[in-house]
């Protein structure tokens, strides 16, 4: 982790990427939740895209806190945990810009866990060019001289 955008791959276990909300948990990116994001997004690039936009990623994120906990469960018969009931739930667990920051790097941490390192620094060139877009929308076409 030397600041220069690198993901820490190694942080991912058998239940996917821990983060602490309402209690620790995990993030996991596996065919179920993939299966999920095909149906509603319809395509890779539009999913590998979506953490640019706030709703998907709390959509996303929700599904693979979701298909992590049901995993957890499942071994830990007798320390289950529940399941978060939506977006909106999810959404009052991370109070704060740093929680929300931290929430949507963890999203595409465990997106991009497994990923070729090239098919990363291609998403990463689309994340760059989107948030160049972006901007230029926010900042409207007037040049300044």
């Amino acid at each position: 982790m030397n600041g220069q955008g690198n993901l820490p791959f190694l942080t991912m276990g058998k239940y996917g990427i821990p983060i602490t909300l309402d209690t620790e948990r995990h993030m996991i990116f596996n065919l179920n939740v993939l299966e999920a994001c095909i149906e509603k997004y319809q395509n890779m690039d539009d999913i590998l895209n979506a953490f640019q936009n706030l709703k998907a990623a709390k959509e996303i994120g929700l599904l693979m806190i979701n298909e992590a906990t049901e995993m957890w469960n499942e071994d830990h018969p007798d320390a289950k945990k529940p399941l978060i009931q939506d977006e909106k739930h999810l959404g009052r667990l991370l109070a704060g810009i740093n929680k929300i920051t931290e929430f949507t790097n963890k999203v595409r941490e465990a997106m991009l866990d497994g990923l070729p390192q090239d098919k990363i620094k291609e998403v990463e060139e689309v994340e760059k060019n989107l948030r160049a877009a972006a901007q230029k929308k926010m900042t409207g076409t007037k040049q300044s001289k």
